[in-house]
Parts: structure tokens; C-alpha cells; sequence
């Protein structure tokens, strides 16, 4: 029996398929440039499943207890449920895989950041597959519960030590007194710490959290962690050795010396000059860093479109699928999300999702207000077919054009979509400025600003993107003339 366990936890650690392999960003409000907090995360799995954009209302309780789609793990419906938003895949109607959203309460869950716990410690705990609570069902489960981001990691602790994890993750939490992100240990073993203020951290498929200090209010975790990692030989006490909750619970493989340390090395290295570690020596990163310069929600968006662009290691400049090095952005991407919260501003205005669809370096990021009710319809379309209607495919398939020619289309897809991007974030000062003055005296007005905002932003955003695919078509039209053109004399 435990020659099995054994092997079922070395299938899980080592050779598991990366399918849900994303890239995560979290910054404190000491370390941006305005103040605010940012949580940022590239969903990666497949080009063909669309994520719709889900507006779930507050409701007296739930109608149906919770029911992943993923497995057999079930929660009870929540009394008094609040108000939130998902980016949930198509085919489950909004009801799970929700993957990022802000509730009422304001707080902010990006969920989840896939990792892979070390072989040692899933003998001794493998993970619940069959019960055990997963990425499908995180945020639906949590988000309309919690008032504060630390009561999110407790709920979420709780679940995994009573229903287990049925898999490997990270999750992050926001709201505006900061950021909090867990990691799963094993089954049953989680700890989680609150990101230090003036730093940033980046996390590639790899459990990455370290140092634990059991009575700091700063850190939780599972009541056993330590002594599970002792009992099991995860961790032997040594004198002047400290406890290490990514030496007992995470690994590091061969396949992270290029799946995972060249993205992580890659944006510690670009916020943070004079940096001496090595590409390939990943145990060796640091784990919270200080920026250089205070960062923006365009630093955070340059990280998440990164594909080691200038470098011989751009697969896409290149034109090489058989690149080592696993860029940040892929064509895989289902969306990229930034959950921005300003704490000195209003809920409604103060907490932001920028989205960007399918693959972000080549899609735009649109924000999204926590005030927002009505869903712009275009966000809420599509499945793993194309259409002309819904958004994810509108942008999904401008960027499957572009990628027939990277070197020549992208630059004009990527210069449209900055231009936006500017331009969006000057009408974003005069909403809020607008919002602000009539907010308390006219509340309906000022949250039907915010619809108005939206709806505006996503139309205008399609028309470009539709330009855009009409300028691209124009010009594989000429090049294919000239290539078949078989003129006479």
C-alpha cells in the first residue's frame, strides 16, 4: 500500500502535464508608483476555451449547494451571499472556474496559480483528487463569503484541512490593507503569508513561499505544518537551520530549470536592476523583492506580455514552437487579469479589473470597476467554437491572424492596442472624477456612469479589434496575390 501511495504521489509531483501553467504578479501598495495594491495572473490552458465575464448578484442564500465540475468536492450554499464577479469558463454557466473577480465586500481573488508539492511530501499526504477542493471551485466557493482577504486564506485553510486539496496551487487575496498568498503543502498542509508592502513577488509553477514564523500575524498556516514535515522527514531540526516550507513541501526538477526559473528570473530581473542570479540556479532567487522604480499597472502589464522579446529566446520573433524557455506570454493564454485596489478611493471605483482576452501580448487590457452591474453582453458569449459575436472570440481570432506573421503583424496589432490603452486610461481619470462628485448625493446615477463607462470601452475596443482584423486580412490577401499570381507576359 504505501509502494502505491509512494507512486501515485511521484506521477503527481513529476509527471504531470503543466495544462493549467500560469504566471502570477503581486505587488504592495509601498512598492507602485499611486499606492495601490496589485494582484496579476495569466490564465494559461487552451486557445479554444472561452471565459466569460460573470456578474453574480448578492443573494438572502444560495439556491444549490456548491458542486465542482472538476471532481466530486461539494461546499453548502452560503447564507447571505455577496455580490462578485468570475471569469468562468463556458461550459460551466458561471457556476464554477470562476478564476478572478472583487466582491461587495472588496475583496480581490486571483485563483489559482498551479504548483507542483515535492514527491516526499505527497507520499506521506497525496492530494484528495476525488473530494479535495481545486482551482474549479475556489473562488465561487470563497468569494461570496469573505469580508476580509485574511478571512479568505482561513476559510480556504480550513477546506484543505478538512476536505484536502485535489491539487497543487497558489492562491492570492487582496483588499485594501493588503495582500495575502497561500500555498499548498501537500493533501492537507497549506501556509500562506502576507506580501510585505514594499515588495513585489512573482510566481512561475512553483511552490515558491519559504520562511515561516509560526506567531507573527503576518503568516498562517496549517496547525501541523512543522510537525507533519518533522514526523515525515520533510524537515530535520538542525542547529541554526530555520524551518523551509519550500525545502519540505515544494520541489525543484529539471523541468523548472526551464519551464519556470526563466520567467521568474526574467521579471525580477526587469523591475529589479543589478540582480546577480542565474537563469538556471532557481533555488537562489529571492522571494519578495524591492523594485527599482515604484511600479504601474503598465509594468505589470509589460510583465504579463513577456515572451523574452529582444533575446534569442523569443519563440515568436523567431518563429520557433520549440523553444526551451517557456515565455510568460503564450497563445494559450484564456485571459490575463490585474485586480488593482486603491484603498483612498471609493469600493465601486477603487477596486479595478483589467482583463485582457486570449493571449497578452497581443490583446488589450480593458478595466473593469467593482461598481460595474450590468455585464457588457459581448463578455458573456462563446464557447470553444468561433463566432462573430462574443468577445473572446473577436479578439482570439485577430490574434491567430497575427500569428502567422508575427514579425510584421504584431508591431501593428500591438501599436493599436497601446495607443487604447492611453487613451482608455485618460477617460478613466474623468469617470472617477465624475464619480466622485455625485456619488453620495446620487448613487444610481453615479453607478449608471460606471455601466455607461464600460459598455463604451468594450464597443470601442471591438471596433479597433475588428479594424484591426480587417487590416490584417488586407494584407495576407496582397502577400498570397503576390505569391499565386501566376500573371502572363
Amino acid at each position: 500500500m504505501k509502494k502505491i501511495t509512494l507512486l501515485s504521489a511521484l506521477i503527481a509531483s513529476t509527471l504531470s502535464v503543466p495544462s493549467f501553467a500560469c504566471t502570477t504578479i503581486l505587488v504592495g501598495n509601498q512598492a507602485t508608483k499611486d499606492g495601490s495594491f496589485i494582484v496579476a495572473r495569466n490564465e494559461d490552458y487552451q486557445a479554444n476555451n472561452t471565459k466569460q465575464f460573470i456578474y453574480h448578484p448578492a443573494e438572502a442564500k444560495q439556491k444549490a449547494d456548491f458542486k465542482s465540475n472538476a471532481n466530486d468536492f461539494t461546499y453548502p450554499a452560503a447564507e447571505h451571499a455577496l455580490e462578485y464577479t468570475s471569469l468562468s469558463d463556458y461550459d460551466t454557466k458561471g457556476t464554477s472556474m470562476g478564476e478572478a473577480g472583487f466582491n461587495s465586500a472588496g475583496v480581490g481573488i486571483s485563483a489559482t496559480e498551479t504548483i507542483y508539492n515535492g514527491s516526499k511530501a505527497l507520499a506521506a499526504d497525496p492530494y484528495v483528487t476525488k473530494t479535495g477542493i481545486g482551482e474549479d471551485a475556489i473562488e465561487n466557493v470563497i468569494l461570496p463569503r469573505v469580508h476580509t482577504a485574511k478571512e479568505g486564506v482561513e476559510l480556504l485553510g480550513k477546506i484543505i484541512e478538512k476536505q484536502g486539496a485535489s491539487e497543487g496551487f497558489g492562491v492570492a487575496f487582496v483588499d485594501k490593507t493588503g495582500i495575502w498568498y497561500l500555498e499548498t503543502g501537500s493533501g492537507h498542509q497549506w501556509m500562506a503569508q502576507k506580501l510585505p508592502a514594499d515588495k513585489y513577488f512573482v510566481s512561475a509553477n512553483q511552490g515558491r513561499l519559504s520562511t515561516y514564523k509560526p506567531h507573527n500575524p503576518d503568516y498562517l498556516a496549517s496547525p501541523t505544518l512543522v510537525s507533519f514535515a518533522e514526523n515525515h522527514a520533510l524537515y530535520t531540526p538542525v542547529t541554526g537551520e530555520a524551518f523551509n516550507f519550500h525545502k519540505a513541501y515544494s520541489q525543484d526538477t529539471q523541468n523548472d530549470v526551464t519551464y519556470n526559473y526563466p520567467r521568474v528570473w526574467t521579471l525580477q530581473h526587469m523591475y529589479t536592476q543589478g540582480l546577480k542570479t542565474k537563469i538556471d540556479q532557481g533555488q537562489n532567487f529571492p522571494v519578495f523583492l524591492t523594485p527599482t522604480h515604484k511600479l504601474t499597472i503598465n509594468d505589470v502589464e509589460q510583465g504579463l506580455r513577456n515572451h523574452y522579446q529582444g533575446t534569442s529566446h523569443d519563440p515568436y520573433a523567431n518563429n520557433n514552437p520549440k523553444e526551451p524557455y517557456r515565455p510568460i506570454s503564450v497563445f494559450r493564454t484564456q485571459e490575463s487579469h490585474i485586480l488593482q485596489v486603491r484603498p483612498s478611493l471609493p469600493i465601486a471605483i477603487g477596486e479595478t479589473e483589467y482583463m485582457a482576452y486570449g493571449m497578452s501580448a497581443l490583446s488589450v487590457y480593458i478595466p473593469y470597476y467593482q461598481g460595474m452591474t450590468q455585464v457588457p453582453k459581448a463578455l458573456t458569449l462563446g464557447n470553444d467554437k468561433a463566432d462573430d459575436q462574443s468577445a473572446n472570440w473577436q479578439f482570439r481570432k485577430l490574434q491567430t491572424l497575427a500569428m502567422t506573421n508575427w514579425n510584421e503583424f504584431a508591431p501593428i496589432v500591438q501599436k493599436a492596442y497601446q495607443q487604447f490603452e492611453q487613451q482608455t486610461a485618460v477617460k478613466q481619470q474623468a469617470l472617477e472624477k465624475q464619480y466622485l462628485a455625485i456619488y453620495k448625493k446620487e448613487p444610481k446615477k453615479a453607478q449608471a456612469l460606471i455601466n455607461q463607462f464600460e459598455q463604451k470601452t468594450v464597443d470601442d475596443a471591438l471596433t479597433l479589434t475588428h479594424d484591426l482584423t480587417n487590416t490584417l486580412l488586407t494584407k495576407m490577401t496582397h502577400d498570397t496575390d503576390m505569391l499565386y499570381h501566376f500573371e502572363g507576359a
